[in-house]
């Protein structure tokens, strides 16, 4: 039921009810064919369980509900049992009672409405009346709609009740009145004007049968698949009408593997879909290929194809298909479905009072020769198809049926009201909780996952946006050299370390440095840091002098005591010993370096010092002032000296003549370390005293 609830701004909303699913009886009935019916209730006053019921077939072109009347040519239980009638206050109807005390009020006899396609010319009369109709057995359950139209019809060509579906109103006199499907929405009982249904096929499932499906205010998905919609003749022409684009034949893929076409080269024709009988009523050049086809005989009398005995064998082992392509219309060819009909899907039979005598049932083909120019495809064609019928949209869906199993569950889809704004609200089945569960429906919980996942992944995303953006901002250091972003307070380091590395003047067979074995080929080579250059070369050999052993008095001095052993006493003048070159080895003495050109101008500074007679400390003052940056050479010397200092003894290497050797770094490239000569110790400055009258020789001498 329809029921209110208010909204925020505090207007009202309606919730929608759910599809109603119509079930079937169970039972498959007709004197054309056995088809699956559906049970409704007449006349149940109070909703006491106190009305008739009947079994009825499905109409898709009938806004009618129509039930059999006791007839003169069925007038017993047996037959009426036939035609649907149940029992009623514990004994077998005959048919619709018609009196007041049973739920009826007539209004008269009335000509039947036939579908527009109606090939006869014959008025088919019924007793009209109003009274209550309800679905399903009649029960305190059942959904029951007071005071709708009812026709209790009682010719033989409409041998069962049928149960309407289409929405054109019905005008006995006192104006329209609406049908069951429009009044059942306008009281709110389905959310739409809508169905989907199928009719039902007895030989499916292994001839178990898979029942009849209708649903109403929605469709069964599980019965459909793929499928077209069409759209409606127009608004007050609800004929669900498709276009037949081809028929065509295939046999048994063990008889023959070639199809074949029924409608040969024909253009497209429109067919009406209409579930009210069984035939389809096709152009007549399509029944002829059917004749020849399935080997069936026409009676034109009747207007009816039956099959013999010897031609049902025949097509049983051909097991022939037939396939109608069906599109929206006939000059849409893109847009199409096809329905497949098995040959038992044909294989039907006739009853009484269609044939004289109900004991010899007569096998017939559904097909029939159109006289009018009108096509149907009727219940036959509909055991294969599935529609669904929107009136709210005025489209319909055309789509092969399919068979599950019975106990497979149903999928109900509800299709609401165009005009509406849905809110589906369902009572709970169960009170919250009552199982001891509590927590979220499925549907919520599965809302709640798809919403933390997809909050992790736009995070995740958001961090890698902003990461990158960090990321382009940040200068390389190429960027850095381009903008000549220099550190000053290394740059002077870089600088001298290159200025050292252009005056390299390590030799090949010079010691390594203690650091040359970081940088190592691999092969037990070390890779010098800076490439050498050319160096400069030392005067010729034979310029180069030997310088004779110290006198006495100074090689009588312990080693310890002298501190200014860079200097030696020659024939009473002071000189300078030669630098000496540390050997990579430990216990080797050290190298001595030839006198350095220069040395004669460093004798005639002491010597003038000493004509001055002026201390040593002075002199080495005035050597401080006067002379160049200090060389690697002396340095050396330096390092010698503070050696000494410390107490460490160095041994005397024997003089010789100095061999050419390769300069080291040039006295110009390191200014930062200024040193001078060493100061004489207190024996040497007695022996420049001693030695101030003698003369100087070369020391070549």
């Amino acid at each position: 039921m329809m029921s209110l609830v208010p909204r925020e701004d505090g207007s009202n909303t309606t919730i929608l009810p759910t599809p109603y699913v119509f079930r079937p009886s169970g039972q498959w009935d007709g004197n054309d064919g056995k088809w699956s019916t559906f049970v409704i209730n007449i006349g149940d006053i109070k909703a006491e369980g106190r009305g008739q019921n009947f079994r009825t077939l499905i109409s898709t072109s009938s806004s009618l509900t129509q039930v059999p009347l006791q007839a003169d040519w069925c007038g017993d239980a047996e037959c009426a049992k036939s035609r649907g009638v149940e029992v009623f206050d514990s004994r077998q109807s005959l048919g619709l009672k018609t009196e007041p005390v049973n739920g009826f009020t007539r209004n008269g006899l009335f000509n039947l409405p036939t579908p527009f396609w109606w090939p006869g010319n014959e008025q088919i009369n019924a007793s009209y009346g109003r009274a209550n109709v309800g679905l399903g057995p009649s029960s305190s359950d059942s959904e029951v709609l007071p005071d709708q139209e009812v026709a209790g019809v009682a010719n033989d060509q409409f041998f069962m009740g049928s149960f309407g579906l289409a929405i054109a109103p019905v005008d006995f006199g006192g104006g329209p009145r609406s049908t069951f499907l429009e009044t059942y929405r306008q009281n709110d009982r389905i959310p739409s004007m809508s169905y989907g249904y199928t009719a039902g096929a007895r030989y499916r499932n292994n001839n178990q049968g898979a029942l009849g499906s209708l649903v109403l205010g929605g469709y069964d998905a599980s019965r459909m698949t793929g499928g077209i919609s069409v759209p409606m003749v127009g608004r007050h022409n609800h004929t669900l009408l498709v276009s037949v684009q081809a028929v065509e034949y295939t046999p048994s893929p063990s008889v023959e593997a070639n199809s074949e076409s029924i409608s040969l080269e024909e253009p497209p024709f429109a067919a009406a879909i209409d579930s009210t009988l069984p035939y389809l009523w096709l152009p007549g050049h399509i029944c002829d290929e059917f004749e020849k086809k399935f080997q069936l005989t026409y009676n034109d009398e009747d207007n009816i194809y039956t099959v013999n005995a010897s031609d049902y064998n025949y097509n049983r082992q051909q097991n022939a298909t037939v396939t109608f392509k069906l599109s929206t219309t006939d000059w849409d060819r893109n847009t199409y479905t096809t329905i497949s009909l098995p040959f038992s899907a044909f294989d039907l039979e006739l009853g009484y009072p269609i044939v004289p005598n109900s004991e010899n049932a007569t096998k017939y083909f559904p097909i029939r020769k159109s006289k009018n120019g009108m096509f149907v495809l009727g219940r036959a064609f509909l055991q294969e198809a599935y529609i669904v019928v929107d009136y709210e949209r005025l489209n319909f869906t055309i789509a092969p049926a399919l068979f599950p199993d019975s106990q497979e569950k149903a999928q109900i889809i509800p299709i609401y009201d165009s005009k509406s704004q849905p809110k589906l609200v369902e009572p709970p089945s169960t009170p919250p909780n009552s199982d001891g569960s509590g927590g979220l429906p499925p549907g919520a919980v599965a809302g709640v996952v798809v919403g933390i996942v997809l909050f992790f992944v736009l995070l995740a995303l958001g961090g890698f946006l902003y990461w990158r953006r960090r990321r382009a901002r940040q200068p390389t250091p190429e960027d850095k050299l381009s903008n000549h972003d220099i550190d000053t307070t290394k740059a002077g380091e870089q600088i001298r370390q290159r200025r050292v590395s252009e005056l390299d003047s390590e030799p090949p067979t010079s010691p390594k440095p203690s650091f040359a074995g970081y940088y190592n080929n691999g092969e037990g080579k070390d890779i010098t840091m800076f490439p050498p250059i050319n160096e400069m070369e030392s005067p010729p050999a034979v310029s180069e002098l030997y310088s004779p052993p110290p006198p006495e008095s100074y090689t009588a001095t312990p080693s310890s005591e002298r501190a200014g052993a860079d200097y030696f006493v020659v024939g009473g003048k002071i000189r300078r010993r030669g630098a000496t070159r540390d050997s990579s080895t430990g216990g080797t003495p050290g190298t001595p370096i030839a006198e350095l050109p220069g040395d004669s101008a460093l004798t005639s500074k002491i010597d003038e010092m000493l004509s001055e007679k002026k201390t040593p400390q002075d002199a080495v003052r005035s050597e401080k002032e006067d002379t160049p940056p200090a060389t690697l050479e002396s340095r050396t010397e330096d390092t010698q000296a503070q050696n000494l200092a410390q107490g460490q003894t160095r041994p005397h290497s024997q003089l010789e003549r100095q061999p050419s050797h390769s300069r080291g770094l040039s006295d110009t490239t390191i200014q930062s370390e200024s040193t001078a000569v060493s100061q004489p110790s207190p024996e040497e400055l007695q022996a420049w005293e001693r030695e101030r009258g003698e003369p100087r020789r070369p020391l070549s001498e």
